[in-house]
């Protein structure tokens, strides 16, 4: 089972970042359309805007924390049920139809995007965030950006009469305008969308032509002349392709000289700057993705190494349990049929449950309850067997056949080797989230240091790839007794 931090944990202000970013902004454009140049009258505007945005930072926050509650219909009473009340029964409330909005995108995004919005209801519903693993590309987000750009032109646009005369434009959005002139504004739209289409264009000679192929496979020299010539040569096509656009007038164009010379200095200007702002975003994400696919692979490796590991270790542990087994059917043809049910039980949670990344610790408590079970059966009449197991483990999850090789190496070492009677210790114990192993068994006559053998060099090896440097393995000899310990963190269901 994984385990899921509580989203309670987590930062507030990463949590409420959405909400506090709409209430900035709509106290900065109200300041900035009084036209009021003091910071005080700043400091004012944003008291009274953030008074009118606590409720729905309250009910933004309370669907992130604690899902518990109806999310839904809280989200619903805090973005809409509020607001539209708000702006009908109170004059001259901070809230517009605009800083509603934002708010609630912002909180939307939010909610559907970042885990620690999700975390909560993937633990309880692991189909509630249908969204979490949707990628966000850098490629989907420039689109995305500039679509949203087009739709916002064009509702200023359509929002007035023969908007391009008629500028600076006055009305950011006119509803009533926009519904009587449908083809104006598809007109509009259609115009704007071929312009976002062009600066997505721009951007994806950046991104795959100039950083990958130049950059990338021939060096920064010719990367930085291919730019200077991408911009020289693009500048005046994409200004040319601009002025055949229908928005244009003779007093006024849709190019950034605004005139019709497509070769004039502040259209090189515009697209310098374009092209000096996405190079090192595109060259940032670039490094992003390549330092992600190389954990990737790392991750594949070490997870092949995992399984390699694992294969070495049940066919040493088959070895030992079938050569118990055949020791039985020389003995007793009804211990030998115990003998087959705890071999299959063995052999079942090895097959089925030693592929998983983590078991309940309970399980593997049974596994090794049902190893000594059998070992028992052979040396039962001269091993005293004393075992201390924790009451709490199903509370906690372990990778599993962690612990087998430690209990298989006492009594392939303590036990077999011997005529007379031995004894073999066992406890386990949980302090806090930490489990504490230890297993001892009795020394033969005149033994010798034990030499480390493959299972135990490969039990170390899982540990480092599972736990790194926080694991604690140590083997001795002490009083007569051969000693191993080992610690490891544990996981909560």
């Amino acid at each position: 089972m994984e385990r899921v931090s509580d989203p309670g944990s987590s930062n507030v202000l990463t949590q409420i970042s959405p909400v506090l970013v709409a209430m900035l902004l709509g106290a900065l454009s109200g300041h900035i359309a009084s036209g009021d140049p003091e910071w005080a009258g700043l400091a004012r505007r944003a008291a009274w805007t953030a008074l009118a945005f606590l409720p729905m930072l309250a009910a933004h926050l309370a669907v992130v924390r604690w899902q518990r509650w109806p999310a839904a219909a809280v989200w619903l009473a805090g973005f809409v049920l509020y607001p539209a009340l708000a702006m009908l029964m109170i004059r001259g409330s901070a809230l517009s139809i605009w800083h509603w909005g934002l708010a609630a995108v912002l909180s939307l995004a939010f909610l559907l995007l970042h885990p620690s919005a999700t975390q909560h209801r993937q633990r309880h519903r692991p189909s509630a965030a249908p969204f979490r693993h949707v990628p966000i590309t850098l490629d989907g987000t420039v689109a995305t950006l500039l679509a949203l750009w087009a739709l916002g032109a064009t509702s200023l646009f359509a929002s007035t009469a023969d908007a391009v005369r008629n500028q600076p434009l006055g009305v950011w959005v006119n509803w009533a305008r926009i519904a009587s002139e449908p083809l104006e504004t598809v007109w509009y739209f259609g115009q704007f969308a071929a312009i976002a289409l062009m600066l997505y264009g721009w951007y994806w000679v950046c991104r795959y032509r100039l950083v990958r192929q130049v950059l990338r496979r021939q060096g920064i020299v010719p990367f930085i002349l291919a730019t200077v010539a991408f911009v020289a040569l693009g500048t005046p096509i994409a200004a040319s392709i601009g002025l055949l656009m229908p928005l244009n007038i003779p007093e006024w164009t849709v190019i950034p000289s605004e005139n019709y010379n497509p070769f004039d200095r502040d259209n090189f200007r515009f697209t310098f700057w374009v092209t000096a702002i996405a190079i090192p975003i595109i060259l940032t994400v670039e490094r992003l993705l390549a330092e992600q696919a190389e954990a990737d692979t790392q991750h594949e490796r070490v997870r092949a190494e995992l399984h390699l590991l694992q294969q070495q270790i049940n066919p040493h542990f088959l070895f030992n349990t079938l050569n118990t087994l055949y020791a039985l059917c020389l003995k007793d043809r009804i211990e030998s049929a115990a003998a087959v049910v705890k071999l299959s039980d063995l052999l079942r949670y090895a097959v089925y449950s030693g592929q998983r990344e983590r078991s309940s610790l309970d399980d593997e408590i049974a596994h090794l309850g049902n190893y000594l079970a059998l070992q028992m059966l052979r040396f039962g009449h001269r091993c005293a067997l004393h075992t201390a197991w924790p009451s709490d483990g199903s509370r906690f999850t372990v990778p599993p056949l962690l612990l087998i090789m430690l209990v298989e190496n006492a009594f392939k070492h303590g036990v077999e080797p011997v005529e007379g009677p031995c004894e073999v210790r066992i406890a386990m114990t949980i302090v806090g989230e930490r489990l504490h192993f230890e297993c001892l068994n009795s020394l033969p006559d005149a033994a010798e240091t034990r030499t480390p053998g493959l299972g135990l060099a490969n039990l170390r090896r899982r540990l480092e790839l599972l736990y790194d440097a926080n694991y604690e393995l140590t083997t001795e000899r002490s009083d007569g007794f051969w000693r191993a310990r080992l610690a490891v963190d544990l996981q909560p269901c």
